[in-house]
């Protein structure tokens, strides 16, 4: 654990604004993801109530299910960035974070002895890499938090008092209110420690400070977790989670484990690391670290950005050892200018190729055809639901802000909350029984429904003989109880026949085909050309709604073939 950061030089001013500016940028795109709505909204309630969430307001499913709402530090802060300045102020916060994350691991490294020059590319490639994590979620928090927490651990020996406990306990009380991630620092304080005693039995050498220190530190970051409006009910969340995740019915591509192919970054990084540590790294505690950053992403691909941001506490003091990298003062100034200005050129390089990725985009508001903001402002043009609205998951967090707590959800992203219901309809779904979806419909009285696009279903006939396949809403919203009234591409919004306004239902349904169901349509306008009027005509009206829908698009091609 020795550190010679005072052996070098200060860390430039132009490498530090470097790693500032490009965190920054690569943090500077659009919003998109699901939950980011129902953290908005309990920011909102808690600041509007005065107090913490323990039960679900927010879905008519759940009852009011017992709820740990471990996030409610990052959701006050979302909130009240919000009310201020909308989407742009949320991008703001994430490019805050990702810059700050940039610049500690950039001084972490110079304080593991690399140069300047070589801390900036490591850096700002460990950003790169967790750059598929930066949701506007709490998670940003665990990035910062985890990494600063463990770098202190790493240091101890370095403080000549028991301040640097205040410090971490700080840390954790942060990362106990904002985000479940918060939970690993304590395994990763074990780890490290057990390390260490292994290679002082190994060599018969004992740093009595050391251990006392760690588990000082390993009590202060399990102690601290324990500061929570949920006290030492917040453990349960992992276990809970852990339980849930491994169940077919839940599936959430979150917590599924890696491939090569899904994450090749985090692949391409293990490599080098093992690399690196297996050359130079003699001291136990950095495999440890850097095996137990590994075991966290291989088994969840959630732990990706985290994997990545302890990556470089892990092999910068392996870098450090060769003397090309190392942060000594260079005997020849004018190359280590250069060395500077190249490892700014780059980091530039690396920070604009992510920004100028197609999707979601460099920019400061929602990101386009994720959320079904036209879908809802069709509800509220035609005053829907009069009643209870069927909704997809992903749609969840987004109705919930946009309408709670008055108006309740369905179903939303929180698996927590919606185990029993999640289990219910994915054993209809695999039996495909369609009588206990429609009883499941009518228990919650849904008479409308917003649904999103999923791949096509293989249909067989009782005999296992192939009848092609079709769109998610024709099998489970079929015509003769549902009617299309809305489509773009984001989302389907459809009413039941027998209680939505004849009205309505004549002005706005889609008779002739459903936009997910286009190989159907194909078939049916082969066997009946004369359908093609009919079907121009309500693709007409699809396109005055979304004129730039590829799906509109695709539907054109079919009919004019």
């Amino acid at each position: 654990m020795t550190d010679a950061a005072t052996d070098y030089p200060r860390t430039p001013d132009l490498i530090i604004l470097a790693a500032a500016l490009a965190g920054a940028v690569m943090g500077l795109f659009n919003i998109a993801n699901t939950s980011i709505g129902w953290h908005l909204a309990s920011g909102d309630w808690i600041l509007a109530n005065r107090s913490f969430l323990f039960s679900d307001p927010f879905s008519f499913t759940s009852g009011g299910a017992a709820w740990i709402d471990h996030e409610w530090l990052f959701q006050v802060g979302v909130s009240v960035a919000y009310s201020i300045a909308g989407p742009a102020a949320l991008v703001g916060v994430r490019a805050a974070a990702v810059a700050t994350l940039a610049v500690l691991l950039l001084l972490i490294s110079v304080r593991s002895g690399l140069s300047p020059a070589a801390a900036l590319v490591l850096a700002m490639v460990s950003v790169a890499g967790a750059h598929g994590r930066f949701f506007v979620r709490p998670e940003l928090v665990t990035l910062l938090v985890v990494p600063a927490a463990v770098w202190l651990f790493l240091r101890r020996d370095r403080f000549s008092s028991p301040g640097w406990l205040a410090g971490l306990a700080g840390l954790m009380v942060v990362g106990a209110n904002s985000h479940g991630g918060a939970l690993a620092v304590p395994p990763l304080f074990a780890g490290i420690l057990g390390a260490e005693i292994f290679q002082m039995t190994l060599a018969r050498k004992w740093n009595r400070n050391a251990i006392i220190t760690g588990i000082a530190g390993l009590i202060t970051a399990a102690g601290a977790l324990l500061i929570n409006p949920y006290g030492w009910h917040l453990f349960e969340t992992p276990v809970r989670l852990a339980h849930l995740v491994d169940r077919a019915s839940i599936p959430n591509p979150e917590w599924i484990s890696p491939s090569p192919t899904q994450a090749p970054a985090l692949y391409a990084a293990i490599v080098v690391g093992v690399v690196l540590l297996a050359l130079r790294e003699r001291r136990v505690a950095y495999w440890a670290l850097f095996a137990l950053a590994t075991v966290l992403a291989l088994r969840h691909i959630r732990n990706t950005g985290l994997f990545f941001a302890l990556f470089p506490l892990a092999v910068a003091p392996s870098l450090a050892t060769w003397p090309v990298l190392n942060g000594a003062r260079p005997e020849h100034p004018r190359v280590f200018r250069r060395a500077n200005l190249l490892a700014v050129a780059a980091s530039a390089l690396l920070a604009v190729s992510l920004a100028i990725s197609p999707w979601p985009g460099f920019g400061f508001n929602w990101a386009d055809n994720y959320y079904p903001e036209s879908a809802c402002d069709f509800l509220d043009a035609q005053r829907l639901p009069t009643e209870q609205l069927y909704n997809d998951v992903r749609f969840g967090g987004y109705l919930i802000h946009r309408y709670g707590p008055e108006r309740q959800v369905f179903q939303d992203d929180r698996n927590e909350i919606h185990e029993h219901l999640l289990e219910e309809i994915w054993n209809i779904f695999q039996s495909s029984d369609t009588t206990a979806w429609t009883h499941l419909l009518g228990r919650y009285e849904a008479s409308t429904a917003m649904v999103r696009y999923h791949p096509q279903i293989r249909v067989t006939d009782p005999s296992g003989n192939d009848l092609g396949s079709r769109g998610f809403s024709t099998l489970w919203f079929p015509q003769k109880t549902w009617a299309l009234v809305y489509w773009d591409d984001v989302a389907m919004v459809l009413v039941r026949r027998d209680s939505a306004p004849p009205d309505l239902i004549d002005r706005f349904e889609y008779r002739i085909f459903r936009p997910d169901d286009l190989s159907h349509l194909e078939h049916r306008l082969q066997a009946d050309p004369s359908l093609i009027r009919s079907v121009a005509v309500e693709l007409a009206r699809a396109k005055q709604v979304s004129p730039t829908s590829w799906r509109a698009q695709a539907i054109d091609k079919i009919i004019r073939r």
